[in-house]
Parts: structure tokens; C-alpha cells; sequence
């Protein structure tokens, strides 16, 4: 009898580990290739609806200056049938592995920072990124 009980409570918490597993997996917001250009158009309109969540992007890396000459990464989608592209920058400690123009794959965070920009203090956009990988 101690034996079946042990059993079952072992099992128990491998299926509840499984579920926490399972949970954080559907946390996360897969936006694909073809509308990313489009999210996030969308992030920026609407930021309180993306605020907060976990999401994994496809696109291209994307490297700016700003003012100080400080080096910004981003996700980069251009507009279909357009010149005009959109990025949001990427919070991450380490771009050895990746050159601009990479296509990557990056999973993160998104929430909103505060800073300078040409002289115009703004609200701005940032993926506090977990997972960052170059794409072939």
C-alpha cells in the first residue's frame, strides 16, 4: 500500500511539473514572419495590450546609433511592397555571435523604457530578451 502511494504521488508531481511546463510554453506569443511587420505597427499604437508578455520573433538584426553614439540592436521588418521599415529594440548583454543583418530569432520580455533621444525626452519600446539565435 505504501509503495502504490508513493507511486502515485510521484506521478502526481511529474504531471504537475509537466503542467508548469506546459503553461510557460503557451505564455508565449509566436508572431510570425509574414505579420511582424504589422505587429509592430500595432505594439506601437496600442503598447498596453503587448506590455508584459512573452513573445518569440523571426526578423532581421538591426543596428542603429543613437546620440552618444551608443549602439541600439533591434528586430527589423520591412514593409511588404515598401522601403519602409519598423524595429524594436532588443535588450541583450551579449551580440558577439550575430552580425547586422542577420536574420535571427529572439524571445524576450516587452516592456517600456524611458530616455533621450535628439534631444526629446520619450516612451519607447524594449524586448528584454531571454533567447537570441542566428537563423540561416
Amino acid at each position: 500500500m505504501k509503495k502504490r502511494m508513493i507511486a502515485a504521488a510521484a506521478s502526481a508531481m511529474l504531471l504537475c511539473a509537466c503542467g508548469e511546463k506546459n503553461e510557460s510554453a503557451q505564455d508565449m506569443q509566436y508572431i510570425k514572419t509574414a505579420v511582424l511587420y504589422d505587429t509592430l505597427s500595432d505594439m506601437y499604437e496600442n503598447p498596453n495590450q503587448y506590455l508584459g508578455k512573452n513573445y518569440h520573433i523571426v526578423g532581421t538584426l538591426f543596428l542603429s546609433k543613437d546620440d552618444d553614439g551608443t549602439e541600439i540592436y533591434s528586430v527589423y521588418a520591412q514593409e511588404p511592397n515598401s522601403d519602409h521599415g519598423l524595429g524594436l529594440e532588443l535588450d541583450w548583454s551579449d551580440f558577439s555571435s550575430v552580425q547586422e543583418h542577420d536574420k535571427i530569432m529572439v524571445e524576450g520580455k516587452l516592456e517600456r523604457e524611458s530616455g533621450t533621444y535628439h534631444g526629446e525626452q520619450l516612451e519607447y519600446l524594449v524586448l528584454r530578451v531571454t533567447t537570441l539565435e542566428k537563423r540561416d
